[in-house]
């Protein structure tokens, strides 16, 4: 705990130290070009729920997380595969903060915005706001496909399940570093899917009778 707050205490005196020297023009080009970008030392953790699904929104799942420093922004990335970008179907625009027993915060909250379907969404606490630690941020998200292994009805036998989703989380926090990627995983296990074998081949036809 000492060791963190003396990082994050060293680098606050460096920024500060940073927007001073910019203030009063002492800050050449070059300079600005080799000031370092701010450490990236928070760290954040949450989980995936199933929410009530609904006709609009059928594979809807809730997420939560929290962090252990201020954060303005937050970005949700949405995977199975290599080149995936349409694994989300919906998501919650207004996102709520919440204290560590609960209670929802008036004064915090996220806004968040994507393309869809997309593999993205990103949530900005607007100007000056950010999610004090160890307050928690609650929304929701709707797969284009549901979150577990799963094979898509009307498949032909032998077909194998597409993968689970993988959903990361990336913070910005109010330094301006970027943290991240913390893995978001499922609460409770995903079902086994079984793979319908395919039908045998038959043998081959009758035999002509012998001469």
């Amino acid at each position: 705990m000492h060791r963190k707050a003396e990082r994050h205490a060293g680098r606050r005196r460096a920024l500060m130290s940073l927007v001073f020297a910019v203030g009063v023009g002492l800050l050449t080009p070059a300079a600005l070009a080799a000031t370092p970008t701010p450490e990236s030392a928070t760290q954040c953790g949450g989980i995936l729920k199933r929410a009530k699904p609904s006709a609009d929104d059928p594979n809807q799942l809730s997420y939560k997380f929290t962090c252990d420093w201020g954060v303005s922004a937050y970005t949700l990335i949405v995977t199975r595969k290599p080149n995936d970008d349409a694994t989300i179907d919906d998501f919650s625009s207004s996102v709520s903060v919440f204290d560590p027993t609960g209670n929802p915060l008036s004064t915090q909250s996220f806004t968040c915005a994507a393309t869809i379907p997309g593999d993205g969404i990103n949530c900005n606490a607007g100007a000056g706001g950010y999610m004090a630690a160890p307050n928690w941020a609650e929304g929701t998200l709707d797969t284009t496909d549901p979150y577990c292994p799963n094979i898509p009805k009307g498949s032909p036998a032998g077909t194998k399940p597409e993968p689970a989703a993988v959903v990361d989380l990336v913070v910005s926090d109010t330094t301006g570093a970027e943290d991240g990627p913390f893995r978001l995983r499922l609460s409770g296990r995903c079902p086994v899917v079984h793979v319908k074998p395919k039908a045998k081949a038959k043998a081959g036809g009758k035999q002509g009778a012998a001469g």
